[in-house]
């Protein structure tokens, strides 16, 4: 059974809310006239009307009054659900650093998710800048001791050799490799 509704339906819907007048309420035209047929309305939505309601509420008609409040409190829901998705995956990524540095740190070669590895390149990457910068007059001569053992350990699971230039995938400017 097909989801879209019938011509007919539409061009009531389209007669009774022009979209220009659901343009103004930055809403669907069919939930418009929803909301208009509900209240008993038969006389079409202006785009005049709109503006004037939507500007001042209170001179508005019961029904569009609930409609706007309807959209608020929507948007209200939305927004909430996005923040809490936000923060539940905020939770999760942290979870999963705190996971993929023990693993590292183990030694693990391979991790799981692509979201670890995504994690364990990011720690690699930060790695080889510290060893970069700890490098001295020319790039490949380093002092490791800024060097901590997680460092290493995503230096050596992305196959960086802290001791072998030739390694590095990160170089300084004035790099000859």
């Amino acid at each position: 059974m097909p989801k879209t509704k019938p011509d007919s339906q539409k061009r009531a819907d389209r007669d009774l809310c022009p979209a220009p007048a659901a343009n103004v309420m930055q809403m669907k035209v069919h939930v418009i006239a929803r909301w208009m047929r509900s209240a008993g309305v038969t006389d079409p939505l202006t785009t005049q009307n709109a503006r004037a309601w939507k500007a001042d509420p209170s001179s508005a008609p019961e029904w569009f009054i609930a409609l706007l409040a309807e959209q608020a409190a929507r948007a209200s829901q939305r927004a909430h659900r996005e923040r809490q998705a936000a923060i539940e995956h905020e939770h999760r990524m942290m979870v999963l650093r705190d996971k993929v540095e023990k693993q590292l740190l183990a030694g693990a070669r391979r991790l799981r998710s692509p979201d670890a590895e995504r994690i364990a390149f990011d720690i690699a990457f930060r790695a080889s800048k510290e060893l970069v910068r700890s490098c001295t007059d020319v790039c490949g001569d380093t002092t490791q001791e800024s060097m901590t053992d997680l460092d290493t350990a995503a230096l050596r699971w992305a196959g960086v050799d802290p001791s072998s230039h030739s390694t590095w995938i990160v170089h300084r400017g004035d790099c000859p490799a």
